[in-house]
């Protein structure tokens, strides 16, 4: 007879595979649990361990009472695998405490790692990788850090959704607040029929039977209709679905009316659109027909003897064409048709036309055709513009008439029939057209005119020589209101004005002295501008030097002013320091010197005092201000106070002048003063301009010549001097000093003499060593 206690445990004995998984975890710890099955292995029961449990029944079913004794605790069949088993006594040698985390501090993890499955095919992302009992590791890891973890977005989304179907939940369940229903509008026949504008109700249907009563009757307002019915008998329903059917047709039968009314009201605008467009249309078409007729009108001529009788019949006809479309000119493309018109009499009038005899015709009639003539589509930007017929007609049939003339029959000398033409046409000439007439035609000839004339020679010594090669070019000058800059600008390398100053500074080289100003000198100022100044001083002034030294003697007994009144001519075009240096450069120096010798030769001082007076009249006033010449005649009143003084010793004792430069030998003069050695005069009062001492360094470098200073000073004024010379090594040239706008040069063979000398080929030569 068996044991209680191995009843007990015969209960509990059946297949593994007919307990479910709460029923395994639910079943009782045996001493010995049997391995798992191998998933090849046939269905049969698991064996209970490595003995028999028949052998050792009580010891089996007593373990659980007993616990571990090896101090393993037991967890219901959970965790390792038994609290007896070989991994959880492995462990608690390494001291695990059963429930608590891995590692030495506990931190790790409490529960064993689940697999979560993936369905197959499905690749990452498809289905939450995180487990359950990974996210609760989670929690608890960051509770032991003390940190909070927050709950994932799919928990989240979670939460929202529960709360989301609790309230909707409490809303089934009357909790909440129902929405409200739109309650139902009904209307009467009548109503309807005053609603839409020209609908007809029927009575039949104007005779909606109430039937919701005991009584029927005949419905003429909506009051009561939506009032709870009681309860009514068959009859009565059917009258009242009968009541309902009616009704709503007759609401679809006044919707429809409403469409069919808004359709019909669309249709009348429509209606009139296509009435109004067939009424513009209409206007079109009488217009056309207008403008066919007048269009056609062009071609008839009541007088066609005369091309220019038809020419005004033909402006006349365009103009009126103008005035009646001027809003449709580029719609009906006017100017084409008027171009169309006019080009078989233009090529007929430019055949006869003579330009250089009669500049303005047909003139007239193009400037009142110009707002027709003159239009032109706009085009894109970007687009290149074409020309357009008037355009064309001007450069296939004007242009060619023009240029024969001015090749053939004009005379560059003679401006005015060419000037004559180019104001009559510039304003009806297109841009390009004007253009090429200036640059293709007037300027060529210009260019070839400069180079015929010719300043060095003079008419005098040729007396067959033509108008053009006067000293004046006044028929340049006409010019230059029509060009453009580059040939108005001085400053320009290449141009007509360059050409022509080019020209100005070899007529100021070889111009006579004696004449006077140039003729026309104050054109060439107004045309040149600055490089007016420039010319006179480099070219002009250098010479008024040399003219007061070689052509100018000082002599009381037979004074001839000529050579100082033909430098004080110039006065004007320079400033009054320049020409105050020139005198005490070229003048003082002789006037000092025959000062000099007639104090020595028992003078009169009567005498001396009134030719001292009547030479500072000859002198301008303005010059007579300046420091530097009020010194010089100091200077002569000095002389004359002290040689009065010394009286017969005045002779003898009386110092000579000073002078910074010596005077020619066969000076009949000099010859008569004694020799003496010159003292060292005080330095003169000079402003300095540094202005040109800059130009020359320009114009040296253009004439490839070398300026090198010497760290030399002029012996007498104390002037920087400089050697201009040709050779790279730096050696040769001519030694010279800027002293105002003047250039003096050493004399080779005389040292203690200098020379003023201009910006010319003359100072390249003796640079060059020539």
């Amino acid at each position: 007879m068996d044991s209680p206690s191995d009843s007990s445990f015969a209960g509990q004995k059946r297949k593994v595979a007919d307990m479910s998984s709460d029923e395994e975890d639910e079943r009782p710890t045996m001493g010995f649990r049997g391995f798992a099955r191998a998933s090849s292995r046939s269905e049969s029961p698991p064996s209970l361990g490595l003995g028999s449990s028949r052998r050792k029944p009580r010891n089996n079913m007593a373990q659980p009472a007993t616990g571990n004794s090896r101090g393993g605790n037991n967890n219901g069949g959970k965790g390792m695998a038994g609290g007896n088993s070989f991994a959880a006594r492995m462990m608690a040698k390494m001291g695990y405490v059963e429930g608590q985390g891995l590692g030495s501090g506990g931190q790790g993890i409490v529960n064993p790692i689940e697999a979560q499955a993936r369905p197959t095919g499905a690749g990452l992302g498809a289905v939450r990788e995180k487990t359950k009992q990974a996210r609760e590791e989670e929690k608890r890891a960051a509770a032991q850090r003390g940190e909070t973890l927050e709950d994932s977005s799919d928990e989240e989304r979670k939460r929202r959704q529960k709360k989301k179907e609790q309230r909707k939940r409490e809303s089934r369940s009357g909790t909440g607040t129902p929405a409200p229903r739109a309650k139902p509008q009904f209307r009467t026949a009548r109503e309807m029929e005053a609603d839409m504008e020209g609908l007809e109700v029927p009575n039949v249907l104007k005779s909606l039977i109430d039937a919701t009563g005991k009584e029927q009757r005949v419905i003429t307002s909506t009051a009561g209709l939506m009032t709870p019915m009681p309860f009514v008998n068959q009859g009565e329903g059917e009258a009242l679905k009968i009541a309902q059917r009616a009704r709503h047709d007759l609401e679809a039968f006044a919707d429809e009316w409403k469409g069919l009314t808004e359709r019909k009201s669309y249709i009348e605008l429509e209606e009139a659109q296509i009435v109004e467009q067939l009424d513009t249309q209409q206007l079109r078409a009488d217009q056309l027909t207008e403008l066919i007729t007048a269009v056609g009108a062009l071609e008839i001529f009541q007088d066609e003897s005369n091309i220019r009788t038809k020419f005004d019949e033909v402006t006349d006809k365009l103009e009126s064409l103008e005035m009646k479309f001027r809003n449709e000119i580029l719609e009906y493309r006017l100017p084409e048709t008027a171009v169309a018109a006019i080009h078989p009499l233009f090529r007929e009038a430019m055949e006869e036309w003579e330009p250089l005899k009669e500049p303005t015709f047909l003139v007239s009639h193009l400037r009142r055709l110009q707002p027709l003539l003159a239009r032109k589509k706009t085009t894109e930007e970007g687009q290149r513009q074409s020309t357009s017929p008037y355009e064309t007609m001007i450069y296939t049939l004007w242009l060619p008439r023009v240029r024969s003339a001015l090749l053939n029959e004009w005379d560059v000398f003679d401006p005015t029939p060419a000037t004559s033409v180019i104001v009559a046409w510039k304003e009806l000439l297109p841009s390009f057209v004007y253009a090429n007439v200036l640059d293709q035609l007037v300027v060529p000839k210009l260019t070839n005119g400069i180079k015929e004339w010719k300043p060095r020679s003079s008419s005098r010594r040729h007396p067959s020589s033509s108008q053009h090669s006067s000293r004046f070019p006044w028929w340049l000058f006409t010019w230059l209101q029509y060009l453009g800059e580059r040939h108005t600008d001085p400053k320009q390398a290449t141009g007509l004005l360059s050409d022509a100053k080019r020209k100005f500074r070899v007529l100021l080289d070889t111009w006579d002295l004696s004449r006077g100003l140039v003729s026309g000198i104050e054109l060439w100022r107004d045309a040149l501008g600055s490089e007016f100044d420039v010319c006179l001083r480099n070219h002009i002034l250098p010479r008024l030097g040399s003219h007061l030294r070689e052509d100018f003697d000082v002599n009381p007994q037979d004074q001839d002013l000529a050579a100082l009144e033909n430098v004080l001519k110039w006065k004007d075009f320079f400033k009054p320091n320049v020409m105050g240096l020139l005198l005490v450069a070229e003048f003082f120096p002789k006037w000092h010197n025959i000062l000099y010798i007639w104090l020595t030769n028992d003078p009169n001082y009567e005498e001396v005092g009134e030719w001292f007076s009547w030479w500072r009249t000859q002198i301008p006033a303005e010059i007579n201000d300046l420091a530097i010449v009020d010194d010089e005649w100091k200077k002569g009143l000095q002389s004359m106070d002290l040689a009065s003084r010394l009286g017969d010793q005045a002779a003898a004792e009386l110092p000579p002048p000073t002078t910074t430069r010596h005077e020619p030998a066969d000076s009949k003069e000099k010859a008569a003063a004694p020799r003496v050695p010159a003292e060292p005069p005080r330095k003169p009062k000079v402003v300095e301009e540094v202005g040109f001492k800059d130009i020359l360094e320009s114009w040296c470098a253009e004439e490839g010549l070398i300026m090198l200073p010497l760290r030399e000073a002029h012996p007498q004024n104390g002037q920087p001097l400089f050697r201009i010379t040709a050779s790279a090594t730096g050696k040769g040239g001519v030694v010279a000093f800027v002293q105002g706008d003047v250039v003096w040069v050493q004399n080779k063979k005389a040292k203690d003499i200098w020379e003023p000398m201009g910006l010319e080929q003359k100072l390249v030569e003796k640079a060059e060593g020539k």
